[in-house]
This record gives C-alpha cells, sequence and structure tokens, in this order.
C-alpha cells in the first residue's frame, strides 16, 4: 500500500499545542483511572485520586467548550485535526474506545467523579460482553447521562457509503486478509459481509472498494485474496462464537462464493492448489466442495447469458470447483436445461454462444500450460492435502472439536494437570515444594485471567497433598501453600469475572472456592458485601450456598456488621439458604436501623409462606416503631398478588384490632376486596362471623368494610357470603350486608325504569 492509506492521519491538520496538551492530560487520567476502576475496589484509594484526575482534566480540557473527539483504531482527533507527534496514552486509550466501537466522544463542563466511576466502569467491560447486552452506547444511554455522550461505530455506513466510510477500519481488514492476520470480526461486520455477499450489485461495490486500496504495484491484483480472506474470516468468527451454526454458514459462504464475479471467483479457487498460504487453501478447499451443481449450473448460465461464456477466467474457475470430467458434463447438462426450461436456448445468439462455450468448457485444460513433472506434483499434493482434510478438518465438526482441544483454555488445563501428576508423584520434599511454588504461581495467574477450572484442579491436587499425603514434610508443606493461595485480593478476582451468564464459569468458581476449604467464606462475603452489581452477587450467593452448613454460618458474622449494605446481604442470603430455620435471625434484622434492611428482611419473610412467618410480621407491625412499621407496611402493599392474598388474609383473622393496628386492618380488608381470590372470600366471610361486645362501633365500622370487600370482588361466592350474612350474620354484620343488598336491589330497579 501506498504511505498514505498506510498512515490515514498524514494528511490530516495537527492540533494547536495548547489542545494537543489539553487532550493529551485527558487521555493519559482516564486511561489510568479505567485501570483503577477495573483493578481496584471502588473504596480503593487509588480510585478515588485516579477519579479526582480525570475530572480535573476533563474540566480543563472542556473549559472553553465542549470537546468532541473522533475516535480512529489508534488516535483521536478534534475538529478533524490530530495531533503532530502521536502519544502512547492517547493511543491506547483511542484503541479501547475503538475495540467498544466508539466513534464519538463527546464531553461537556461540569463532570464529577461519580460520573466518571460509572462512565470507566463500563468502559472496563470485555468488549465482547459489552456488546452481548446492547453495545457501550446503549448501556450509556441507559444511564441518561449527557455530560458525557458516545456515539457508536455504524457498520452499515461503510456499505452505504460503498465500503468508504470508515477508512481506517476497512484498511485495517485489507491489511490483515493480505498479511495473513488473525484478524477478528464482530457480530456486526459479520452481518455486513453477508448482506453484500448476498447481492450481486454489493458484491461489485466491494471490489471496486478492495481493487481502490490496492491500487500500488506491490498489492495490485490480490483483490480475490482480500474477498477470499473476508470469507475464511466470517467462518472463523462463526466456528469460535456459534460453533453449532459453522456447518450451516459454511453452506451459505459456498452459495455466495459463486455470485463474486468470475475474474475474483477463478483466483480464489486456484488458491486451493497454492502452498503460500496453506491455511487459506484448506479453508477454500471446503468451500470448493460444499458448492452444489446447481450453483455452479447457474454461474455458467449467468455468463454465457452475458456474453462471457468462452473466457479462460470461467474455464479455470470450472475445473477448479468440477475437477472431475463426468461432473463437469453433468453440470453443463443441468445449464442447458435449466436455460430451454426459461427460453433462452430459442434466441439464435445465445444458442450459438452456448455451443461455444460447452465445447470449450468440455475440452478445456490446463495441461498445456505446466510440464507432466509439475502437474503430477501438483496432483501429488493436490492428493495429500485432501487426505489430511479428511483426516483432521472434514467433517467441519471434527475440525471444530479439534480446534477446541487446543484453544488457550485447554492448554491451560493440561498444563495444570500436568503440574497435579508430577506433585502426586513427587516423594522429595526440596523438589515437591519446587513443583508447589510454581502451582501457586499459576493459580495467581489464572485467577486474573479468570481460568476457574484449571485453577480448581491445581487447587484440589494441592488439598489432597495435605491431607492424604503420607509423607509428613510434603503434607506440611502443602498446608502451607493452601494457606498462602487466599490473599486479600484472591476473591476480588474470583468476584471480577462473575459478571457472566455462562453458568460454567459459576460452576468452576464454585468448585474452585470449595477445593479451598471454609477459610474462603469469610472473604467471600466480604467480597459479596461490597459488590453493587447484580449478576455477580447473585453468583456470589450461588457460591456460599455452595458451602452448605458452613456458609450459612457466615450470615452471623455479616448480620451484626455495623455497615447496612452488609447487613442487607445477610438477608439475601438467608432468604436463598431458606426454610422456617432462617425465620429467627429474619426477625432480629426486622428492628434494624437502616430502612432498607428492614426492607429486605420483610420481602424474605413474606417470602417463606408460612403461617409462622406471617405471625413475626404481625408482631414487628404490632410492637415495632413507627418508622419501623412504615418500612414493613411498605413492602406488604406492594407483594405481588398472590403473595399479599395468603398474608393479609392470615392477618385479618390473627391480628388484633387495636391501637395502630386498627388502620392496618382496614387498609388489608380493602386490599382484599382488589385481590378477590378464594382466600380473601374465606378470610372475609370469617371477619364477618366476628362477635365483640366491648367495641361494637369499632366492629361495625370492620363489619361494613369486610362486606364492602366481598361486593368489590362480586363472584358469586363472595355474594353468597353476603346473602348468608344477612340472614344469619351478627346484628352489625347483618345490618351491613342487608343494606348492601338493598342498594344492589335498588340499582337494579332504576336500571330497569331506565330501559
Amino acid at each position: 500500500m501506498t504511505s498514505a492509506a498506510a498512515d490515514p492521519l498524514a494528511a490530516i491538520e495537527p492540533m494547536a499545542p495548547d489542545l494537543a496538551a489539553r487532550v493529551t492530560a485527558f487521555a493519559r487520567s482516564c486511561k489510568a483511572a479505567a485501570r483503577a476502576v477495573a483493578l481496584y475496589p471502588g473504596e480503593h484509594p487509588a480510585v478515588a485520586a485516579a477519579l479526582e484526575a480525570v475530572t480535573v482534566a476533563a474540566e480543563a480540557a472542556t473549559t472553553p467548550a465542549m470537546l468532541q473527539f473522533a475516535v480512529l483504531p489508534d488516535a483521536l482527533t478534534v475538529d478533524g485535526r490530530a495531533m503532530a507527534r502521536p502519544d502512547a496514552a492517547v493511543t491506547d486509550f483511542a484503541a479501547l474506545l475503538h475495540r467498544h466501537q466508539v466513534g464519538q466522544l463527546s464531553l461537556r463542563p461540569q463532570t464529577d467523579a461519580n460520573l466518571w466511576r460509572r462512565f470507566l466502569a463500563l468502559l472496563a467491560l470485555p468488549p465482547d460482553q459489552a456488546r452481548l447486552r446492547g453495545g457501550l452506547g446503549k448501556l450509556w444511554a441507559s444511564e441518561g447521562e449527557t455530560r458525557i455522550e458516545i456515539r457508536s461505530l455504524d457498520y452499515n455506513e461503510l456499505l452505504r457509503s460503498r465500503i468508504r466510510g470508515d477508512k481506517a477500519t476497512w484498511e485495517s481488514i485489507v491489511a490483515g486478509c493480505l498479511e495473513g492476520n488473525a484478524f477478528s470480526l464482530d457480530d456486526a461486520m459479520v452481518e455486513l459481509l453477508f448482506g453484500i455477499l448476498n447481492d450481486p450489485d454489493k458484491i461489485a461495490g466491494l471490489m471496486q472498494a478492495v481493487e481502490a486500496r490496492l491500487a500500488s504495484g506491490d498489492t495490485q491484483g490480490q483483490g480475490p485474496m482480500v474477498i477470499a480472506g473476508l470469507l475464511q474470516a466470517v467462518a472463523q468468527f462463526v466456528a469460535t462464537s456459534a460453533p453449532e451454526q459453522a456447518d450451516s454458514v459454511m453452506n451459505a459462504l459456498a452459495e455466495a462464493a459463486t455470485r463474486l464475479p468470475i475474474d475474483t471467483l477463478a483466483p480464489i479457487v486456484e488458491t486451493q492448489r497454492g502452498a503460500f498460504r496453506p491455511n487459506l487453501a484448506r479453508f477454500v478447499q471446503g468451500l470448493v466442495r460444499r458448492i452444489s451443481d446447481g450453483s455452479i449450473a447457474d454461474l455458467i448460465r449467468c455468463e454465457v447469458r452475458g456474453g462471457r461464456g468462452s473466457s479462460p477466467r470461467l474455464a479455470d474457475a470450472f475445473c477448479g470447483l468440477a475437477p472431475d470430467p463426468d461432473r463437469r458434463s453433468a453440470i453443463l447438462a443441468l445449464a442447458r436445461g435449466t436455460m430451454e426450461q426459461a427460453g433462452a436456448a430459442a434466441d439464435p445468439a445465445i444458442a450459438q454462444a452456448w455451443q461455444q462455450s460447452e465445447e470449450m468448457l468440455l475440452t478445456y485444460s490446463d495441461k498445456a500450460f505446466v510440464s507432466d513433472e509439475y502437474n503430477n506434483e501438483l496432483g501429488r499434493l493436490l492428493d495429500r492435502s485432501v487426505e489430511i482434510e479428511k483426516d483432521r478438518t472434514d467433517p467441519i465438526d471434527l475440525m471444530v472439536a479439534w480446534r477446541d482441544t487446543v484453544d488457550d483454555d485447554n492448554v491451560r488445563l493440561l498444563d495444570a494437570a500436568l503440574l497435579a501428576d508430577l506433585m502426586h508423584l513427587q516423594q522429595e520434599v526440596t523438589h515437591w515444594r519446587d513443583l508447589a511454588e510454581l502451582a501457586l504461581r499459576r493459580v495467581n495467574a489464572l485467577l486474573v485471567v479468570g481460568d476457574f477450572p484449571a485453577a480448581a484442579l491445581l487447587v484440589e491436587a494441592l488439598r489432597s497433598q495435605s491431607e492424604g499425603q503420607g509423607e509428613p514434610d510434603i503434607r506440611a508443606a502443602a498446608a502451607e501453600i493452601m494457606r498462602n493461595i487466599l490473599t486479600p485480593s484472591t476473591m476480588r478476582h474470583v468476584a471480577s469475572h462473575l459478571d457472566t451468564s455462562d453458568q460454567s464459569v459459576v460452576h468452576a468458581a464454585q468448585r474452585f472456592c470449595v477445593a479451598l476449604g471454609t477459610v474462603a467464606i469469610g472473604p467471600l462475603a466480604e467480597v459479596l458485601s461490597r459488590e453493587e452489581r447484580n449478576r455477580p452477587r447473585k453468583h456470589l450467593i450461588d457460591v456460599l450456598i455452595g458451602f452448605g452448613a458452613p456458609g450459612r454460618q457466615s450470615v452471623e458474622q455479616l448480620r451484626q456488621s455495623p455497615n447496612a449494605a452488609v447487613r442487607r446481604t445477610a438477608v439475601l442470603l438467608l432468604r436463598e439458604f431458606g426454610g422456617q430455620e432462617a425465620l429467627p435471625e429474619l426477625e432480629k434484622l426486622l428492628d434494624d436501623s437502616e430502612p432498607h434492611v428492614q426492607r429486605e428482611a420483610t420481602r424474605a419473610i413474606a417470602g417463606l409462606g408460612i403461617e409462622s412467618a406471617y405471625d413475626t410480621l404481625i408482631r414487628a407491625l404490632e410492637r415495632g416503631t413507627e418508622r419501623a412499621r412504615m418500612s414493613i407496611l411498605g413492602v406488604i402493599w406492594t407483594l405481588p398478588d398472590e403473595d399479599a392474598e395468603q398474608l393479609l388474609s392470615h392477618l385479618v383473622l390473627t391480628a388484633p384490632c387495636r391501637g395502630a393496628m386498627w388502620a392496618i386492618h382496614e387498609r388489608a380488608l380493602e386490599r382484599l376486596g382488589s385481590l378477590g381470590g378464594r382466600s380473601s372470600v374465606n378470610a372475609l366471610s370469617t371477619v364477618l362471623e366476628r362477635r365483640r361486645f366491648w367495641s361494637p362501633f369499632r366492629m361495625a365500622a370492620l363489619h361494613r368494610m369486610a362486606v364492602d370487600a366481598l361486593g368489590q370482588i362480586g363472584t358469586p361466592d363472595a355474594v353468597a357470603v353476603i346473602e348468608t350474612t344477612a340472614i344469619h350474620g351478627p346484628r352489625w354484620a347483618r345490618t351491613a350486608a342487608q343494606a348492601r343488598l338493598g342498594a344492589a336491589m335498588g340499582k337494579t330497579t332504576r336500571e330497569g325504569q331506565l330501559g
């Protein structure tokens, strides 16, 4: 490529020195703050200092007015101007934004540390996880903040501008395909490429864009190799991200390849016999074998109708797609039949062109262009290549399965298994200690990358040695190593990798923690108490539950913490452990000074769904302070209908009707009328049967409310209860029921008269 193509910033006007200094200071502070937020807990002094620094730098950068960056893969520009001298921090920060598909970053004045904490926490997410949740742009938009705005890259703009919208991105794609680099795609780019390959007009635009970027002498004519590389990149992306779809995607790519221009398809087909890029050659071989006879026949028919049926390129492509002469004859017969059915053969010009093309395609051979010796060598190599593919890469599910056995995770697991076996075999304490120290370092490194299966394997091996090794010195050394594994940062590393929906990761983390033993419970509970993200918090709770009874004992320590957030964590754990045995501890938390803790405890108790739990809430309402009562009632009135009906039915039947409880009874009867289930009708019927003479006015009011609630329900069962009460109920209930029935009859009479 030309130097301008290699350096897309070469022709951009440089920034003013003052602006460049402010941009550099901001990028450096933002990069450092992003690292601090990702690595340290929120309360760590390093996080506060980093956030303060980025806030000051952002304020300085936006002092005159809003600052807007255009994000390139390795640079930031402002108003079309780049930095005269690239800075490593700016390059790294731009690359981080670009990995999240951020195309534009806008800053307004008056940002603060809390705003930057939230933004950088999202920026610290792995890009693939962010894309699974909608992308960084969508996640930040949900925050509703306008002081920091981001605009995501739209890969479809590449297509709308004939693949010229994002020059830097396209340049990197072309370079990666030409140089054979391990070049990665994302979902958006795969979708874009499929859209191009399914539309002949768009394919032409793609080829024009490729050739325009390969105009220099050293890369001219390599457009087909770029297209082949793109097809291979799509297949690799799908095989990695969705292996179950790899076979169908390969079939789709094979059919799409036949829609390429013949000048592009022919060199791609010839690639399968080349040795310069063996991986690409093997991919093309697999692709060619999947192309159906019908697709090749359609290709021949289109070329003949376009007046290109006798071109050497078509003959080369045809021989490469169908090496067997008998198959070529069958394909030509199929193409001829299709043309006859369409009536095209009736045209004399097309009939003559078809005859010439058919004769040329049936007799064409490349033997005139190569020596017999070289042709034999090509045939031998081709046969060997096919044999290897049958053994290792065909069918595709075997290829995927084999590749999975040598990916990074499996290699680390094999390494851990080897180290565990060596520790088991070694009986000399000095050499064993060397192996154990190596295992300890491996565990620490594995936790950083989140490889819990390999880390668990090593810890289980060490624990086995500490408990069952016959040599006392080795057993003592293993116990010492086990104590050294658990550091203050161990569980923070565990939590940092649990923001995932992959249950295999959670189970592996649980296995690792259980292998450490009960000593891990305390640090786990501490990390859980500080975790604010919902998904990691749920997974940490699952890990603690996996310890069984010892995990439950950690609740008492959390429940007595002076930190309200820690006490709320205790409630969550008690709710997950469940069972009536958790009720006494939950009842103590109803008296907590923090309303949030009281509300969580109320939800947990109500969720038990047993009468003893309901009695606990009633006692708390009766004897608690006004503040505690309001917190508990705030939860009760917002419970789901099914839970609320059971609790309120029990409350109106068993709770006393005196003091502050009278107002609660009124509200409970009203809510039962709106719920209207069978339990509500039974509870209201029982209320109407009450006979208490020491508070006649209050009892009469209670009966009226019960009758009104039954009238609101209005089901046949509810009406039957009102009718029975009007005849046989207590005096106050009878009066209320008769009044209700009388009002209903009067309304019916008036409606009849009006009718």
